[in-house]
């Protein structure tokens, strides 16, 4: 059986999977579905291939040899074949675009869903199916010359269409509220938009209440029903704005962009707003009183020195 075949039966079966009225299967939905994604970039690999040896890109390893003309080829070695990182990898280096995006959102949800999952988390199961269904749908079109509706048949295809349309319809509706609140921190913008449901990990997150003033915005969750305050999620609205930039800066020595605040103790005392943003904290003194050096957070101990002048003064005082 090829490849593509595969890759279409086990999206079958996920789909399957999916309309069973058992709970235990839902997880085992987003795994076939997911290991179908795969084998279809696989199977692409395939057809990239030469002819003489159609599963050359499919391999982990490859090296290359003489042949008795003393030309040099490739051959693909072991029984192991390409990963995620192999086949991004791969794909870069030939030219064949993938919303990778998108698929590393399918895969870190899936993630969550196989350590989280529980009966409240339908809502998780259908986004992951939705992201999923564009993604397959772009990969025959654009990759593989095939007919998505065609090729994974119209029960199968009608049921991507109908998850896709309510989720994302569900889904716009409570990114509206989320928008609508008036938050002047522009640096964490991105992590209340990704906002996620603490309990079932949905996406499906909303600020019902117009009268309230941020930080002090209840969010609720329409997948699970739970309720809870946004001060308290801004912790992770913050790793989730600033958390890349963070490991950047780590790397290459430079100072974090956010760091604990000294008056709530969230991590949320960000840098480029001068405050903290759950709690409006301030830096008192912001300049060394001696030379004049920018302060930091932990040189707010040392009541208006840096910490070299705190030193010196020190010293003085011992003498």
């Amino acid at each position: 059986m090829s490849i593509v075949r595969n890759a279409i039966n086990s999206i079958q079966v996920g789909v399957e999977d999916f309309q069973s009225d058992d709970d235990r299967r839902s997880v085992s939905a987003v795994r076939n579905v997911y290991a179908g994604i795969l084998l279809l970039y696989k199977e692409k690999l395939c057809l990239m291939s030469p002819s003489e040896d159609s599963e050359l890109l499919i391999k982990k390893s490859i090296r290359p040899i003489l042949n008795e003309a003393g030309q040099i080829k490739f051959e693909g070695t072991g029984r192991k074949t390409v990963d995620v990182a192999s086949i991004r990898e791969r794909f870069k280096s030939l030219g064949v675009k993938v919303d990778w995006s998108r698929f590393d959102e399918i895969n870190e949800l899936r993630n969550e869903l196989e350590h989280y999952y529980t009966s409240q988390s339908p809502d998780t199961v259908r986004e992951i199916l939705s992201k999923s269904f564009l993604l397959i749908r772009d990969f025959l079109i654009e990759h593989l010359d095939l007919d998505p509706q065609g090729v994974l048949g119209e029960h199968c295809w009608s049921t991507f269409l109908a998850v896709n349309e309510v989720y994302t319809a569900e889904e716009r509706a409570c990114k509206a509220t989320i928008n609508k609140i008036a938050c002047e921190y522009e640096s964490i913008s991105d992590g209340l938009r990704s906002l996620r449901c603490r309990e079932c990990h949905s996406s499906l997150m909303e600020a019902p209440y117009d009268d309230e003033v941020f930080p002090s915005i209840t969010l609720h969750c329409k997948s699970c029903g739970d309720e809870f305050g946004l001060r308290d999620e801004l912790e992770e609205c913050v790793r989730q704005s600033l958390g890349g930039e963070a490991i950047r800066n780590a790397m290459e020595g430079e100072s974090p962009p956010y760091e604990r605040c000294l008056e709530c103790g969230r991590d949320t005392f960000v840098h480029e707003e001068s405050c903290c943003v759950a709690c409006g904290y301030e830096m008192e003194y912001t300049f060394c009183e001696v030379c004049d050096e920018a302060l930091t957070l932990e040189e707010q101990f040392n009541e208006g020195k840096c910490s070299y002048c705190q030193y010196q003064w020190e010293r003085i005082m011992e003498e």
